[in-house]
């Protein structure tokens, strides 16, 4: 029993550190796709918007409200950089594509490319960040993702309740599930077996869970639960993570580029509104 007991919070606490991980990444995806647009329409004059995402938003509608954002993003900066392509040496293009080019490169590139364009971009800063975001494939690498996570249940699931207790995420997957899934054995005993959402799947738990999450059954719950979120968090955290490079070097573009031409107003620009809840 004792063994039982701590096998179940053992898997209790990897389901904890899946989900936690899972959300740190939706998080920064967000962020990052906030930042590139706040950088992209200020410097480029465009009207890109992310829909509403974050809260009571299901997983994968995040996602593909995240790709239709990159997709406009990656239009909106085509022109911008047919334009650098044109006008910019091809050794220079090809240094400012890259989002893992060194800090002290990256203010090379600031003052060569201002040198050797001068006059020719209103700004230096849409231009840097049209070659990068053309350059770093987010809508493909994000599409991608989203295919290999196609089937998983973790994208029924509202981003809020990658936040709930381990029994809770447990219990929501399981109504997620598809038949003969691991975690659909749970659902089987309850009214819905359809995607869930945060309010209804709160509300039933008091009752639902004292009975069945016990014992071995509990562990095993459990068990497919985390490894659901371990591989969504495989299919999505790579793309997720380029987002956030691409951010991280249009930011450090941005702020190198205020600091070499002060006066400029190409400052990385007002933080922009937080995830909706």
């Amino acid at each position: 029993m004792l063994s039982l007991l701590s096998g179940t919070q053992s898997e209790r606490e990897r389901l904890v550190r899946a989900s936690q991980s899972l959300l740190d990444s939706l998080e920064g995806c967000i962020s990052a796709t906030h930042v590139l647009l706040g950088i992209l329409n200020q410097h480029l004059d465009t009207s890109v918007w992310l829909e509403p995402v974050g809260g009571s938003v299901g997983v994968g509608e995040n996602l593909e409200r995240l790709l239709r954002a990159a997709r406009e993003m990656h239009a909106a900066a085509e022109q911008t950089d047919r334009h650098v392509r044109k006008n910019a040496s091809r050794d220079l293009y090809a240094r400012m594509a890259s989002p893992h080019t060194p800090l002290r490169e990256k203010g090379a590139i600031v003052r060569d490319f201002h040198q050797a364009t001068l006059g020719i971009f209103g700004s230096v800063g849409g231009p840097v960040v049209a070659v990068l975001l053309q350059n770093a494939g987010l809508p493909e690498r994000l599409e991608a993702a989203l295919r290999e996570a196609a089937a998983s249940p973790v994208l029924g699931l509202p981003m809020d309740a990658l936040r709930w207790s381990s029994e809770e995420i447990a219990r929501a997957l399981s109504a997620c599930a598809t038949p003969g899934d691991p975690t659909g054995e749970m659902a089987a005993e309850s009214p819905e077996n359809g995607p869930v959402s945060g309010a209804g799947t709160v509300q039933s738990l008091g009752d639902y869970l004292p009975d069945v999450l016990t014992g071995r059954r509990a562990r095993n719950a459990l068990a497919a639960a985390a490894r659901h979120l371990e591989q969504a968090l495989r299919a999505l955290a790579p793309a997720c993570k380029s987002f956030q490079l691409v951010a991280a070097a249009a930011e450090v573009y941005m702020a190198l580029i205020s600091e070499q031409q002060p006066g400029t107003g190409e400052g990385p620009g007002p933080n922009p509104a937080g995830v909706a809840h």
